[in-house]
């Protein structure tokens, strides 16, 4: 697991585990969960993630939220943003460390 003392949340990425987003954007919610804390999970259908544009976008799997609906850089932010937005993922959730 990455240390937590650094900010284990990416910046903008275009490419994750090896899904093409439709734009450069950085992860959020799931994605960000499971990137950050290295989790060994069935990735989710849909992931979401932060574009740089204000305009959201539902493409090949992804969602890609405006700026403004960034979660905070923190385990707590991207959970919140996931359960408000992405639902409950409970192979994501029992993974995560307690």
């Amino acid at each position: 697991m990455k240390s937590a003392k650094n900010n284990p949340f990416s910046g903008p990425v275009i490419v994750f585990q090896e899904r093409r987003l439709p734009e450069r954007a950085s992860l959020a919610g799931y994605a960000a969960l499971i990137d950050a804390l290295e989790l060994t999970v069935p990735l989710p259908r849909n992931l979401s993630a932060i574009g740089e544009k204000h305009r959201i976008v539902e493409q090949g799997g992804w969602r890609i939220l405006t700026p403004r609906h960034a979660p905070e850089a923190s385990i707590a932010g991207h959970l919140t943003f996931a359960l408000k937005y992405e639902g409950l993922d409970l192979a994501v959730l029992s993974a995560c460390p307690r």
